[in-house]
């Protein structure tokens, strides 16, 4: 028996889906395309903006991608947390919550709920505990991934990109610490591919390796350069040969060493 939708995802589904787009929009992907990456669906995303509400396994699949830590555990830890502190039964919580008074063995036995379930779950706990349990429960069941807290969410505009070599009066000098290092859209030009085929060779693991600094995402020069060496063999007219790269992927290689003065 599966655990009941309970309606369209609310505030959960929209989190969820700010995440995805600011994430796509960071790393110059298409929604389309971040869906095909992670899902084999290019629809994915339209059908989160048509109300469809995902089962957290599901979000937890795109979290891994962008970095974020997953949600279903957490949820978990927090319905463990709020029976433990509060003495509600299980199944006054699952029936009150979902109509089904087996929902939380249900939970407990593996069975991932949609985030509109999870929803309506943490309004009942909500409903049932003090404010001063709610601090326990909170304290109890540790972090918690940003779509399930009222925190801030990444803005889905795309971030102002200053003229080259032009640091304006308010823009500090670049840190000593990172020189060599440059952001997805750089390395993608240096490498002659769009951002985001860079993003999603993040997501297949074909592309250079890559280091993430809180939310923002990092190539070190070396890195491309030894990338971009392994792939160097040229075939066909100087068309890069493979590595899985579609027809609308293969470009020819710029010549590395006469941009690296641009690190």
């Amino acid at each position: 028996m599966s655990i009941p939708n309970s309606g369209s995802g609310g505030v959960l589904n929209a989190r969820f889906l700010r995440v995805i787009e600011a994430w796509c929009v960071r790393n110059g992907m298409s929604v389309g395309a971040f869906g095909a990456a992670v899902y084999r669906d290019r629809g994915f995303v339209a059908s989160l903006r048509d109300g469809r509400s995902p089962r957290l396994r599901t979000v937890d699949r795109a979290l891994a991608v962008m970095g974020e830590p997953p949600a279903g555990p957490a949820f978990l830890k927090e319905v463990e947390a709020f029976l433990a502190v509060t003495g509600v039964k299980r199944s006054l919580l699952g029936r009150e919550a979902t109509g089904n008074p087996s929902f939380v063995a249900q939970l407990l036995g593996g069975v991932s709920p949609t985030l509109a379930t999870v929803e309506a779950v943490r309004a009942a706990m909500k409903s049932h505990a003090s404010p001063a349990e709610r601090r326990e429960i909170r304290a109890r069941a540790g972090a918690m991934p940003a779509i399930l807290t009222g925190a801030r969410l990444p803005s889905p505009e795309p971030p102002a990109r200053p003229g080259n070599g032009d640091h304006g009066p308010n823009r500090p000098a670049r840190r000593v610490e990172d020189r060599g290092y440059v952001d997805t859209r750089e390395a993608a030009e240096r490498l002659g591919l769009a951002p985001g085929t860079l993003a999603r060779y993040r997501i297949t693991g074909a592309g250079p390796r890559y280091y993430r600094f809180g939310g923002c995402v990092r190539y070190r020069e070396t890195d491309l350069e030894a990338w971009a060496a392994r792939r160097g063999k040229r075939r066909n007219g100087g068309v890069l040969a493979g590595d899985g790269a579609t027809s609308g992927e293969r470009k020819t290689l710029r010549p590395f060493r006469a941009t690296c003065h641009r690190f």
